[in-house]
């Protein structure tokens, strides 16, 4: 199997329990996860570990970057696009320097762009669209809105 299906399958399983800004968040955090993972495997001189949980992370990136609708998304889809061109630069950077220091970054870039897909997903979820107005979109009916959940567990 490729990078790109793992990942895509990885989004639609999570896809079917949330919405699918929620399934970015959810992809955002098994990112983050993984990268914190390959830091405590440096701290802890696990080498394959810290490959393993780069690689996981790189297949959840990939498969978000292979999605990106650059006609419907725009500027946004191309600064998305050369952002996972740094992320994934910058995991090959941990295995090649077996930095923490590199973690920690792209944990806090990470960080900072899955805040403002979980405002977007937040929006969605109480008005129906994801900048937040109420407009011609309305919110689903309650029975149709995908259930909450606190975690997911995704094979990647």
């Amino acid at each position: 199997m490729t990078q790109s299906y793992n990942a895509l399958s990885a989004y639609q399983a999570a896809s079917k329990m949330v919405s699918s800004l929620g399934a970015v968040v959810l992809l955002y955090d098994a990112m983050i996860k993984e990268v914190a993972n390959a830091k405590t495997a440096i701290e802890e001189n696990r080498i394959e570990d810290r490959f393993n949980a780069t690689q996981k992370a790189c297949k959840v990136l990939v498969g978000l970057q292979s999605h990106l609708d650059f006609e419907k998304g725009g500027d946004v889809s191309l600064m998305l696009d050369q952002f996972y061109h740094t992320i994934f630069r910058d995991l090959q950077q941990v295995n090649m320097k077996n930095s923490t220091e590199v973690c920690d970054g792209i944990i806090t870039a990470l960080g900072e762009v899955r805040a403002s897909w979980a405002e977007l997903a937040k929006n969605e979820q109480r008005t129906g669209t994801p900048d937040g107005k109420t407009g011609q979109a309305t919110a689903a009916p309650e029975a149709e809105k995908p259930s909450e959940i606190s975690s997911l567990t995704l094979s990647i």
